[in-house]
């Protein structure tokens, strides 16, 4: 009887065990490659465990914004193409069984965007594929509810990126309901440069200093923009239950240290702006300060807009959505 049950317990703990799968999940974001190695149960449903995680500055979006022709570069695909040989070392390290790679809004602009995905594919025979906008949106907010354990039918996913915004909810059913743009953090800056302070974005990458006249009309132009989110966001957000999440870089790197124990209310916004109207780079003492106000001046604008109180901010990567997507791994 106790070897019987000494079977059934081995066979039980083995069973565990060998019922999860490898998986690999990069996101080639506008900003930076990002891959998450980890195992997925039997369902698919849930991360077992991450084994690796990286990301890797490629900047896809800057490189297309400075393009004569609409493409990329040979020197951006040269980097990118490194990046991935280096994805390719980790996923044979790790023994990865399965695959899915996903390249967002720089490579769905870029002329050579498609061609180059191709190129990866057969260099490194990781299969990238350029998925739209609104496939965007799904994956963060599967990533925002696989992060944050709260009940998806009271959650608000908010992801703006590189090259495009997405804000993502369910409705009754099973849908979702995607509020998406195309004005990301570098977008929204060049707007700034060359709209609002008639410069050359070609030219300059920072709008610093910034009058208080410039925060006011970005604040405008992006206020425009957050009133045209759909209606059930905008009921959602007002009721109490409702939890908005930021994730993704701009929110934990940029927005996140403005505010404290990882929840930004507007008045952290309008400190942060306050105090940083007539400085430059060099006095604002940060590396990404020209980038750190517009994003600050965007995502502030679109609280106003939306009646938003706060933002949790919540530090997890696309990535983890796309591990447990099951149309990329059926």
């Amino acid at each position: 009887m106790i070897n019987r049950l000494l079977f059934v317990f081995i066979f039980a703990l083995y069973s565990s065990v060998a019922a999860t799968e490898r998986r690999a999940a990069i996101d080639v974001g506008s900003g930076s490659t990002k891959i998450t190695i980890a195992d997925v149960d039997d369902s698919g449903e849930h991360i077992v465990e991450i084994l690796f995680e990286e990301s890797f500055p490629v900047p896809y979006q800057a490189a297309l914004e400075s393009s004569y022709d609409g493409a990329f570069d040979e020197q951006i695909r040269e980097r990118g193409m490194n990046t991935f040989h280096q994805i390719k070392a980790y996923i044979d390290e790790y023994q990865v069984e399965k695959i899915a790679a996903v390249a967002t809004a720089a490579f769905r602009d870029a002329a050579n965007g498609e061609q180059f995905a191709q190129e990866v594919e057969e260099a490194t025979a990781i299969p990238l594929r350029i998925i739209p906008q609104r496939e965007e949106g799904t994956l963060a907010f599967f990533s925002g509810v696989e992060a944050s354990h709260h009940d998806p039918d009271q959650l608000i996913v908010w992801d703006i990126g590189t090259g495009s915004f997405q804000m993502t909810t369910r409705t009754g059913s099973d849908d979702l309901a995607i509020f998406m743009g195309g004005v990301g953090s570098i977008p929204f800056r060049n707007y700034i440069i060359d709209v609002i302070q008639g410069k050359d974005s070609d030219e300059i990458t920072t709008p610093n200093p910034m009058t208080e006249e410039d925060i006011q009309h970005a604040d405008s132009y992006a206020r425009s923009i957050g009133r045209k989110a759909y209606p059930i966001i905008k009921e959602k957000i007002k009721h109490p239950d409702t939890k908005l999440i930021g994730i993704g870089r701009l929110f934990s790197n940029s927005i996140g240290p403005v505010g404290g124990d990882d929840v930004v209310v507007r008045k952290d916004l309008r400190a942060f702006l306050s105090q940083a109207i007539g400085l430059t780079d060099d006095e604002l003492n940060n590396p990404y300060a020209n980038v750190d106000v517009p994003n600050a001046i965007l995502v502030l604008a679109f609280m106003k807009a939306l009646h938003i109180q706060e933002i949790n901010i919540v530090d997890t990567k696309s990535t983890r959505g796309i591990l447990i997507y099951s149309p990329y791994w059926n």
